[in-house]
């Protein structure tokens, strides 16, 4: 009980700053949608699914290894190899973007014939290379901090500080009066403020290293990164390729306003990945601890624990989202009405994905990368196959049903793996209860709005009410404790 209350203390946080992340990343979205209209904003997601594909390509699996190492040397008081590996990547990383920019200039031709990026260009390419640059060092940071147990620090950095800054940059120009006809330079401010940022975080890290007692030790091999790293590379980047692919093929088989439409759906299924994105920091050093001292009953219970509190915001978002979805998307503005079909197929799938996510982060953690590259290869395969049948067909429907049929095919291998590696003994009884508690709130909301008996955002409030009841309700003695605990100790701060 003693790690389970540890693990909270560490969860709480965390979730308060990736629930802030995922809000600024929202607003960003509408932010965008507003100020550029349809094609603006289908052209800023195609370029993110881009950047964001290729930061996996640019990470090279440090971004999880390196939390690997950096626990191990940290246990051990061995500091010079905690910055000798920090470094050392981070060096790596940078070589293998410098790689990234000549492939896309050598090869702009060809890229700009075969997707639709309204006339962006080399302008277009040099975001993509940009932004995603950034975000593989963002993640590579932010795992050296999450080793070191700097949660808060590593939260900030990893889930609210590009959407902040990208935001922040948006409102300077609108307040400076600039053109805002392309999303080209907005993009460049916020490149430049998120740089900035970047080398803040790499000397406040090192700072944390020379602050620290390092014992004479001689330097490891960096081979032994790039080792360990190499099957998660391959499965970070056949699943982000997964995960991307919705958007590139729409850009490829459809057009910029299906990429938009697709882009305004997930946008809000985004959201269901907050337990995965809050805990999954705070799980992993824990989980390598257990798998150390060859624990597998704690492993057993950190999963249950990751489906018991995933599920308790999973299932009653999800219910909000199916009565009130449709208004929510009303936000992006005119020409996105089919985004809600979309957010729903995403919604449901990411939902089952969080409930059973941390068996992907399980396995690399455990050093059976190998197996979980494999899984994402397979998915990968299977999505593509699925987007080049729907796609041209459904758009960017089709390219949702994709996603969300790969996504389970993903999360059911990975449980498998954890069943036979740790003889896993998954418990998913909480989730049964709160369909069942949900279902009946969800169908008589959805016919009270039907009738438009009363305004919707009235019926969203009480709704909330209603739902934070039902939570509260099938939560455990000593979970009503430590959040009627938690509650008084925030009443009683100044």
């Amino acid at each position: 009980m003693g790690k389970r209350k540890e693990l909270a203390r560490g969860s709480a946080t965390v979730s308060v700053i990736t629930f802030v992340g995922h809000i600024l990343s929202t607003a960003l979205k509408l932010l965008v949608s507003r100020n550029f209209g349809l094609i603006g904003f289908g052209q800023y997601s195609l370029i993110m699914a881009f950047s964001r594909f290729l930061s996996t390509v640019v990470q090279m699996g440090f971004h999880q290894s390196i939390v690997h190492f950096v626990s191990k040397f940290r246990t051990a008081g061995d500091w010079t190899n905690v910055k000798h590996f920090f470094v050392s990547g981070l060096l790596h990383i940078l070589k293998v973007s410098l790689v990234l920019i000549l492939v896309l200039i050598l090869f702009k031709d060809i890229i700009l014939n075969h997707i639709d990026l309204e006339n962006g260009g080399l302008y277009a390419l040099i975001f993509i290379w940009a932004i995603s640059t950034i975000i593989a060092i963002n993640n590579f940071i932010s795992g050296t901090l999450r080793s070191l147990k700097l949660f808060k620090e590593q939260a900030i950095l990893f889930t609210s500080s590009f959407p902040a800054l990208m935001i922040l940059a948006l409102l300077g120009l609108l307040i400076m009066g600039a053109d805002l006809s392309t999303v080209y330079q907005f993009l460049t401010f916020g490149v430049l403020l998120n740089v900035l940022l970047l080398v803040l975080m790499f000397i406040f890290t090192l700072k944390k290293f020379e602050a620290a007692d390092r014992p004479p030790a001689g330097k490891e091999n960096l081979n032994v990164l790039v080792k360990y790293s190499l099957p998660i590379w391959l499965s970070s980047t056949f699943q982000s390729a997964s995960r991307n692919s919705d958007r590139i093929m729409l850009g490829i088989f459809s057009s910029i306003s299906q990429v938009a439409i697709y882009g305004a759906g997930m946008t809000f299924s985004i959201l269901f990945a907050f337990p995965l994105k809050a805990m999954s920091p705070v799980f992993q050093p824990a989980i390598i601890e257990h798998y150390a001292s060859k624990d597998y009953a704690g492993i057993n219970q950190l999963y249950n624990t990751m489906v018991r509190w995933s599920s308790l915001f999973v299932i009653p978002a999800l219910s909000v989202l199916i009565c009130f979805g449709d208004q929510l998307i009303r936000a992006f503005g005119k020409g996105f009405e089919g985004a809600y079909a979309v957010m729903i197929i995403l919604s449901i799938a990411q939902s089952i994905s969080t409930i059973a996510g941390i068996a992907g982060t399980m396995l690399d953690m455990t050093e059976k990368q190998a197996s979980h590259a494999k899984i994402m290869i397979y998915g990968f395969v299977f999505v593509i196959i699925l987007n080049l049948l729907l796609i041209p067909r459904f758009g960017a429907v089709g390219a949702a049903v994709a996603s969300a049929l790969s996504i389970l095919a993903n999360n059911v291998f990975r449980v498998r793996k954890l069943i036979k590696y740790y003889s896993l003994k998954t418990d998913y009884g909480i989730v049964i209860k709160l369909i069942l508690k949900f279902t009946p709130l969800v169908l008589t909301s959805s016919w009270i709005m039907n009738q438009a008996l009363i305004h919707w955002s009235i019926l969203l409030v009480i709704y909330l009410v209603i739902s934070m009841g039902m939570v509260y309700g099938s939560l455990s003695a000593r979970e009503r404790y430590s959040v009627l605990a938690l509650l008084r100790k925030s009443s009683l701060a100044p």
